[in-house]
């Protein structure tokens, strides 16, 4: 407790006053040819988790070999070896000690936080080690605790042209928040940052998401601000997260704004965050500019106004939402809105509902994708007199999307607040009907089953520890997953089991089993493209093999075998991602084989970045998305593998029947 306090006394002297003596630096440049022997030999050892023979590379004269070891580490990620990286902090490189500061912070160790902070170097006239004390602050965000946050926060004494102390602030108030600790102070200063019109792009960046995402914040004091900022704002990646801060403010006098706001935009994805932005207000408030979106030309636009429209109905308006139960609607929008009449008419409307949820059964039976009946199949279960009617959906099924589906809309039934009300004394009845089909998802042997259903009885507000107490069916059906092409339900269902049993689980990494295809390496140079022929258009795609050789590797792998061609843009989420590569088209397809998570200091600052998908740390395989606007809430989490170079309008164009064609190597 008392180096602790001193720690924490330490941090007011080192982040304001910063008179700490600097150690000399040297200048030597990082050089990476991946045609050297040794250079491949450390990022085979970082493919294959070798810890000790990482660690033979701290000593190394050369500082390239010292600094791909010590990077290596912020891609292992693991808390037992992240005390090897503090000596690092002193290397005389100051690439190195940089990387090691970064690395350390990836790792999770939360005991380093007070050696970090005591590393943070004094600022001399050159201002060498910014980058050194950007990372330190960075690294404490992911780490520390609320009384760190305070301080970093506090500290005002950076100059607007300081921009990697700036940017160092920034990001390690942000990741304190999307860790859930939060403080005025915090918040206060992204505020600051924002207002400041002197202060860089890519620090305002950091604060407008910390703004839309940060839970448990109040920022009705800053209603005015926010506004001004906004009204100003011209740069989209920046413009997005602020429309979401707007209606997280939840005050009633920055309403006018968002909804003249929505009037005025032209450009569709703004739209949709403020639409996204009303979800926090009073339904009748917004009624008005929500109905306007519903008829909106952009499907994407439209279908977010159903959605909220499918939150926040009212049961007065039901027979408007009916309405659009006509062909000339989209799925997208259609469907929601189904769901919309279910779930706001009142639960004794028994026989309107019927028949309604017979119109729905119609929808079903005529839509000629898996995805448009998984969608009404969602909207049947918003009123939960429907679950025999959603049974029968996942019995008749012959698609495994529609099945997992049917399993979400029946969770979905348990978890509707008049679940108790609508059956009365027959509720248990019902609800061990229920679980008889979660019992057979978990015995069906299909992955997407198995994940669906482990997911729904591990949830504790459905209170199935008293209903199970045998958990053989669990057990038998773990025998049969396939390692590593299951891991992402192999963790699912043991977490599930450990829930039951009242243990903690910590999902499995995969073992060992892909190594990187150097020879495939050696055909490609740094501008090495993929041209994506999609059912919308060509997408082109530079692949970063200094970033990411390995994940780069699999992919050409892949693509040389034309595996993606005929694959499903599976995941469709406007002003995010676009994600494909699922053998099965529903997000549950992999192969037997996975690769490491590749995890250097780059961040999806911008749209356009290629990432691979994962179920958690080195359980990659063939699943990627491409990045539709700035996402740093997956910074340091999703290996990044390619950036868009032409392309983006079609990606935005893209929809749940969206294919690829074919793939193309440009070397």
């Amino acid at each position: 407790m008392i180096w602790r306090f001193i720690a924490v006394i330490s941090i007011t002297i080192l982040l304001v006053q910063s008179c700490v003596p600097v150690t000399k630096s040297t200048d030597e440049k990082i050089v990476i040819s991946y045609s050297d022997s040794e250079v491949q030999h450390i990022l085979d050892l970082q493919d294959k988790q070798d810890i000790p023979g990482l660690l033979t590379y701290f000593k190394s004269e050369n500082p390239s070999y010292r600094y791909l070891a010590v990077n290596a580490f912020g891609s292992i990620k693991s808390a037992e070896t992240a005390d090897s990286l503090l000596r690092m902090l002193q290397d005389p490189v100051l690439q190195v000690r940089a990387t090691a500061a970064w690395a350390i912070g990836q790792c999770g160790n939360s005991k380093l936080v007070d050696r970090l902070i005591l590393s943070f170097r004094g600022k001399d006239s050159f201002n060498v080690n910014n980058i050194f004390n950007a990372n330190i602050l960075e690294s404490v965000g992911r780490l520390g605790a609320l009384s760190d946050l305070k301080k970093i926060a506090t500290v005002k004494t950076y100059r607007s042209t300081d921009t990697l102390l700036l940017l160092g602030q920034a990001r390690a108030i942000y990741r304190m928040a999307l860790r859930d600790i939060v403080c005025d102070e915090g918040t206060s200063r992204m505020v600051d940052l924002l207002t400041n019109n002197q202060i860089s792009d890519e620090v305002q960046l950091i604060a407008a998401h910390y703004l839309s995402r940060a839970k448990n914040i109040n920022l009705e004091p800053y209603t005015i601000r926010m506004s001004d900022i906004y009204s100003r704002e011209r740069i989209k990646d920046i413009k997005l997260p602020l429309a979401l801060a707007l209606g997280n403010s939840k005050d009633s006098t920055v309403l006018p704004l968002i909804k003249k706001a929505l009037r005025d935009e032209t450009d569709f994805s703004i739209k949709i965050n403020l639409i996204r932005s009303l979800n926090n207000f009073p339904y009748l408030s917004i009624k008005d500019a929500i109905l306007s979106e519903l008829k909106n030309t952009n499907t994407f636009v439209a279908a977010e106004a159903a959605q909220v429209i499918l939150k926040k109905g009212i049961t007065e308006d039901v027979p408007l939402y009916a309405s659009y139960d006509t062909i000339t609607i989209p799925w997208e929008v259609r469907a929601p809105m189904n769901g919309a009449v279910l779930a706001h008419s009142a639960l004794y409307f028994t026989k309107f509902k019927s028949a309604f949820s017979e119109r729905i059964l119609r929808n079903i039976k005529e839509a000629t994708s898996p995805y448009t009946k998984a969608a009404y199949i969602a909207a049947l279960s918003k009123d939960p007199y429907n679950y025999q009617l959603v049974g029968l959906q996942y019995k008749n099924a012959s698609e495994q999307i529609v099945k997992t589906a049917a399993l979400d809309g029946m969770g979905d039934i348990i978890k509707n607040p008049f679940f108790f009300k609508a059956f009365g004394n027959n509720y248990g009845k019902v609800k061990a009907e229920i679980l008889g089909y979660l019992v057979s998802a978990i015995n069906s042997g299909d992955v997407g089953q198995i994940a669906t259903a482990a997911n729904l009885l591990q949830d504790p507000k459905l209170g199935w520890k008293e209903w199970i107490k045998d958990l053989d069916f669990m057990n038998t059906a773990l025998t049969k997953l396939q390692l590593p092409q299951d891991i992402e339900i192999y963790n699912a269902l043991n977490a599930c089991i450990a829930y039951f049993e009242g243990k903690k689980y910590t999902p499995k990494i995969p073992d060992y089993n892909t190594p990187i295809d150097w020879s495939l390496l050696s055909t490609m140079t740094d501008s090495s493209s993929v041209a994506v022929k999609t059912t919308q258009g060509i997408i082109r795609i530079q692949l970063l093999r200094k970033i990411a050789p390995g994940t780069v590797a699999n992919f050409l792998n892949l693509v040389n075998k034309k595996y993606y061609t005929g694959k499903v843009f599976h995941r469709i989420v406007p002003n995010f991602v676009v994600q494909t590569g699922c053998s099965r088209g529903d997000g549950y397809g992999s192969e037997p084989f996975s690769i490491r998570s590749e995890l250097p200091q780059i961040y999806y600052d911008k749209g356009g970045y290629v990432g691979m998908a994962s179920a958690g740390n080195h359980t990659e395989s063939t699943q990627w998305f491409i990045t539709e606007t700035a996402t740093p809430h997956l910074d340091g989490n999703y290996t990044i593998f390619g950036k868009l170079t032409e392309g983006m309008d079609v990606v935005e164009k893209l929809t749940q029947e969206d294919k690829i064609n074919d793939i193309i190597f440009v070397k």
